[in-house]
């Protein structure tokens, strides 16, 4: 199953879980999306691919203003897992297709 398309996601960030949206659209072995957070939607592209791997950078829309996003994650089935590297240290991200 292909890695693209909306995932309703959990992000466990330093300050607490918060609840958003992550499309993932994919061309060949390049990844660009969306991020969305209650803070906005925030685009990303020149992301990777590779089998059901991605990575993507991004600056996410925060409480404290927009902070720099390094996610790595893996598409299994209809589940989306993987970590953001942010600056206030590491968040897990889960989420399922949506």
């Amino acid at each position: 199953m292909s890695v693209a398309g909306r995932y309703k996601v959990t992000v466990n960030t330093p300050i607490g879980p918060q609840e958003g949206a992550l499309t993932l659209e994919v061309d060949g072995s390049t990844l660009s999306g969306t991020l969305e957070n209650p803070k906005g939607t925030t685009e990303f592209s020149g992301g990777t691919v590779d089998g059901n791997a991605v990575h993507f950078v991004t600056k996410i829309r925060t409480p404290i203003g927009r902070l720099k996003a390094d996610v790595s994650g893996a598409v299994d089935g209809d589940r989306f897992s993987g970590t953001a590297k942010l600056p206030l240290g590491s968040a897990a991200i889960d989420g399922i297709r949506a």
